[in-house]
């Protein structure tokens, strides 16, 4: 969840170089949620060590962007309803979040150079469809930086559409976004309040896009998890996936 229209972030600046090998995803996180990954180093073109997991197989791959402030732990309870189905999924840390220190000659907004690096890896890895999925914060930076990637469908739950950068507005740049989209979200969420799903759905390029929203105010990754209609939300996300793949 964001803490107003963006939410500040404890900023790790190290120096470039090597890292050490990432903490266990158990040590990271407590409790796993029975995913079974090992934690790897996933590197940015400008160098920057994401703390990431792999789980699941298949030739459909989703790349999960987590909430701010948080990180990929906030994925976990969701990542087995994914693998279950037969996808792959990756999840990472954005720059600048808990583990992915930021080295001292990177740029700390340059999300999209993680989302290229994230869906990258999971094409090398055979995925012949790539969905990228992002909550509340992570929604709100996958639409704009989306038409920059090679991807099949984006789905944001909550993510906001007032990012005061010009470089990832998501009302700015929605005329691009030429790829399937689904927005999920509720009713009474004040951080993505409907008027402004709806305007940000008229503006997107795609012919190929919906909403879907739910009551109450459940916001981000709560709308898969810990909401009352989670199971509702999880297969309309699963349906809207296989229909696309």
């Amino acid at each position: 969840m964001v803490t107003g229209v963006l939410a500040a972030f404890l900023l790790v600046v190290v120096p470039a170089g090597g890292a050490a090998g990432p903490p266990s995803l158990a040590t990271k996180c407590g409790n796993t949620y029975g995913v079974d990954a090992q934690p790897f180093w996933l590197r940015t073109s400008d160098g920057v060590p994401l703390y990431a997991i792999e789980a699941g197989a298949g030739r459909v791959a989703v790349v999960l962007a987590h909430e701010s402030p948080a990180s990929l732990c906030g994925w976990l309870p969701y990542i087995p309803t994914l693998t279950a189905a037969g996808l792959r999924v990756l999840a990472f840390d954005l720059r600048g979040f808990s583990d992915s220190v930021l080295p001292a000659h990177a740029s700390a907004r340059a999300f999209d150079r993680d989302l290229a690096a994230a869906t990258a890896r999971v094409r090398a890895d055979g995925a012949r469809r790539v969905f990228l999925v992002g909550a509340s914060y992570g929604g709100a930076i996958a639409l704009p930086y989306a038409p920059r990637l090679t991807l099949d469908g984006v789905i944001s739950l909550s993510g906001e559409t007032d990012l005061p950068s010009p470089r990832a507005n998501p009302l700015v740049s929605a005329p691009r976004l030429r790829i399937p989209l689904l927005i999920v979200g509720s009713r009474h969420d004040y951080y993505l309040p409907v008027r402004d799903a709806l305007a940000l759905i008229r503006r997107v390029g795609s012919k190929d896009k919906r909403t879907a929203f739910y009551p109450g105010a459940w916001h981000g990754w709560a709308i898969v998890e810990t909401a009352p209609y989670a199971a509702r939300a999880r297969k309309l996300i699963l349906a809207w996936i296989r229909a696309r793949s």
